[in-house]
């Protein structure tokens, strides 16, 4: 199976859309206040605005020419602070990938898609968050090298 990964444009959007559905789900079974998985989740016109902005990127993967997969991330800029040095970091904000396609390694070519694009920038940072009840999510980074750096807690 060859997996083509490429920087989305506003042509995508509606597939873009649709790939986020199978995320979305994962999301409503287990946190009450995500909504059910459709159409207006993540809206072609919304995915269509958020490329227009310069530090937002995605990458959308095909096989077969038939789109199996998406990130979504950002480029931030932390200034200087009296805590903190300025730096840069790339922060994942969705990544989905359709179930018939996961353990393919669409997954994998998403995210060497964002380091690469992480290194053409001298970026040396990447991070996103995971809710703790997604272990598959949770393994799938861990394989890809993510490590914990904080932990974010509630209650209910």
């Amino acid at each position: 199976m060859k997996i083509v990964v490429r920087p989305a444009t506003k042509a995508d959007a509606g597939s873009i859309s649709s790939l986020n559905t199978d995320v979305q789900a994962v999301h409503a079974s287990a946190v009450p206040w995500f909504k059910p998985a459709g159409p207006d989740t993540f809206p072609p016109d919304a995915v269509a605005l958020l490329l227009d902005e310069p530090d937002n990127l995605m990458f959308i993967a095909e096989v077969e020419s038939s789109p199996v997969g998406y990130v979504y991330v950002e480029i931030i800029d932390r200034p200087e602070t009296s805590f903190h040095y300025a730096y840069q970091m790339i922060y994942i904000h969705h990544i989905s990938v359709r179930p018939t396609h996961r353990r393919q390694g669409v997954g994998r070519a998403l995210l060497e898609a964002v380091q690469t694009e992480a290194s053409n920038r001298g970026i040396h940072m990447i991070s996103l968050d995971v809710w703790t009840f997604n272990d598959a999510a949770r393994a799938f980074f861990s394989r890809s090298g993510f490590t914990a750096h904080s932990e974010r807690l509630w209650k209910r």
